[in-house]
């Protein structure tokens, strides 16, 4: 069990990383964020691209566990993306890679 102890308080210590980033993104985050969440959302009400629940239904199916939060952006490419980090049922703080036009998985990060 003592063997595990380091694996787990980094584990512990990425966690609290990440749910401190969450709380303190405050009203400054959310607006320098607000237009690419406006120009998303129009995109999917025109149908240019993926539903957003879609791509999470997907994530949730294949890896048990939950949203820790989103964001879309454009690859340098200019693909749109959405970035998705998730928590998964055993505590591992994943990223995804998504396609914003199709709704697929293109990358998974972290673990």
């Amino acid at each position: 069990m003592s063997r595990n102890l380091p694996r787990v308080c980094a584990r512990a210590a990425a966690l609290l990383a990440v749910a401190l980033l969450v709380a303190t993104s405050g009203p400054s985050t959310a607006q320098t964020r607000r237009p690419d969440q406006d120009r998303a959302r129009d995109a999917v009400r025109e149908g240019s691209l993926a539903p957003l629940s879609q791509v999470l239904a997907t994530i949730a199916a294949r890896t048990p566990g939950e949203q820790l939060d989103t964001r879309f952006g454009e690859t340098v490419d200019g693909r749109p993306v959405y970035l998705i980090t998730w928590r998964t049922s055993d505590n591992r703080v994943l990223v995804f890679v998504a396609d914003a036009r199709t709704g697929r998985i293109l990358e998974q990060r972290g673990g």
